[in-house]
């Protein structure tokens, strides 16, 4: 709440461990650490690009900083678990004070066109990839009775959701749900801190690739957004850090949300967080109306596509879509 003590944000000389840390908004966040004296450890599976990142980073930073890759694949408990285990290394074991949650992956379509291996894979490689980093580090900062922080990372489908998000949205209401458990479990301990971060769109190679299968109806509900770039987005995460807030945003349409689906979690700012709570109370139910009549003005237009790819059974057009 609004009168909750904030310790310092400093990463300079800590050793900071960020998953998915080598393109989009982790590729942007481990930049600014470097830049500001963090030690850094990059975990991700493309060990290629972790090579190309490492050189960017120590060009960036100083010698006596230490930046390591790690290929791992994090959606495996026992990747998640060597992964960290070997990135205490060079750091005489001890866990890391800093932890970013930042892997993670969005295929937008139709739920009846994604195959039961997709729904997996988007639960695997956002919740699971989250849940099991964030274990083999709570347990570990526990252990060694040390001070750290854990930053998830949701999204703004992980506070509301819509046509086209159906499997993402929930693996990011899964990693919002283990967020808000855990900042109230590590009340237990001393120095263990638990953020979330909820972006907006993020202008990078995987989105990108999100417009490939993302429907026409979502991008037309999305047509008024404007995507930030991962720089922006990392520079939002940080100051959210210093301000010591646990829901962090960067934006204020996400606050809005934030404000409306918060269910009870820590505020921000209290008086303009009861501020954003009033016009939520009149912003998001016109804004979901908005988006169900967008919506329903596709649906002859969807059946016909269904149709031609012979979706239906038979020739009537009355299946359920």
């Amino acid at each position: 709440m609004f009168w909750r003590t904030k310790d310092p944000y400093a990463p300079a000389g800590k050793h900071c461990y960020v998953t998915g840390g080598t393109q989009g908004l982790g590729k942007a966040l481990v930049k600014s650490l470097v830049k500001q004296g963090a030690h850094m450890t990059i975990v991700a599976r493309d060990a290629e690009r972790g090579e190309r990142i490492v050189k960017e980073l120590q060009a960036l930073g100083k010698s006596s900083q230490i930046i390591q890759f790690i290929s791992a694949d994090l959606s495996s408990a026992d990747e998640s678990d060597r992964a960290l285990r070997d990135a205490l290394v060079p750091h005489q074991g001890l866990a890391p004070e800093y932890t970013f949650l930042c892997a993670g992956f969005a295929q937008p379509k139709y739920f009846v066109e994604y195959t039961k291996e997709e729904i997996q894979s988007t639960m695997s490689g956002n919740y699971l990839t989250s849940a099991y980093t964030a274990h083999s580090l709570l347990s570990l900062l526990i252990n060694q009775h040390r001070h750290g922080r854990l930053t998830f990372v949701s999204s703004f489908a992980g506070l509301t959701s819509y046509v086209g998000y159906s499997t993402y949205s929930p693996s990011k209401f899964a990693v919002r749900g283990l967020a808000d458990a855990l900042q109230s479990e590590m009340l237990l301990h001393d120095g263990i801190r638990v953020h979330l971060f909820v972006p907006c769109g993020i202008l990078s190679e995987g989105y990108e690739r999100e417009i490939e299968t993302t429907p026409g109806i979502t991008r037309k509900i999305e047509e008024a957004d404007t995507p930030l770039v991962p720089e922006k987005c990392a520079e939002a995460l940080e100051l959210g850090l210093k301000k010591g807030h646990y829901q962090i945003t960067d934006n204020v349409l996400t606050d809005i949300v934030r404000l409306r689906t918060n269910v009870g979690v820590p505020s921000n700012k209290f008086i303009f967080d009861l501020f954003f709570l009033f016009l939520s109370t009149f912003a998001v139910p016109i804004w979901r109306m908005m988006c169900d009549s967008t919506v329903r003005a596709a649906r002859k237009t969807i059946h016909q596509e269904y149709a031609q790819r012979g979706f239906f059974q038979g020739s009537g057009t009355g299946s359920a879509v």
